[in-house]
């Protein structure tokens, strides 16, 4: 369930939790809401995100991940190809995510909303097995909600920025 709590000091935004159960579910980056880029359709902006390491320089990979039918399948599959990666993905990655995220809340005007009336708090992703992307039980570095206040700042602010590279 998510949860609405305030910071630590009086001048930090509140904290709203969010996992995969609930009303913010949807802004998860494996949520089921598809994302068309170039023409193409993921099933979900992990998809994306995921094909994205391969896409310009071995596009039958990246083709391989969008038609996984599970989001499981994304990732083992992802892992599996991992001597393949684009070499500079590292530095890379987390903007892609961004502009993955970017893509899905423009094209779910739902999910935009819902992500929008977020506004002013920070989001922070209760996955404690992953301390990447999400809180990892209270250690771990948040990628996921970082990245949703950026896009939700773009979103509000209404322009592009980066989007990917031709």
């Amino acid at each position: 369930m998510p949860s609405l709590g305030a910071g630590g000091a009086e001048d930090m935004a509140p904290v709203l939790k969010f996992n995969s159960f609930g009303d913010f579910a949807g802004l998860l980056y494996h949520s089921p809401h598809s994302v068309v880029y170039e023409e193409e359709l993921y099933p979900t902006a992990l998809h994306l995100f995921e094909a994205r390491k391969f896409l310009y320089h071995r596009p039958d990979l990246a083709d391989r991940i969008r038609q996984c039918e599970r989001v499981e399948e994304v990732t083992a599959l992802s892992e599996e190809l991992g001597e393949f990666v684009q070499r500079d993905w590292s530095n890379v990655a987390l903007r892609t995510m961004d502009d993955v995220l970017y893509l899905k809340f423009l094209q779910h005007s739902d999910l935009r909303t819902l992500l929008l009336d977020t506004y002013p708090t920070d989001l922070v992703y209760v996955e404690p097995g992953d301390p990447f992307w999400g809180d990892g039980a209270g250690i771990g570095m948040n990628e996921l909600g970082r990245s949703l206040v950026r896009v939700r700042e773009r979103l509000h602010v209404g322009g592009m920025g980066s989007m990917f590279p031709p």
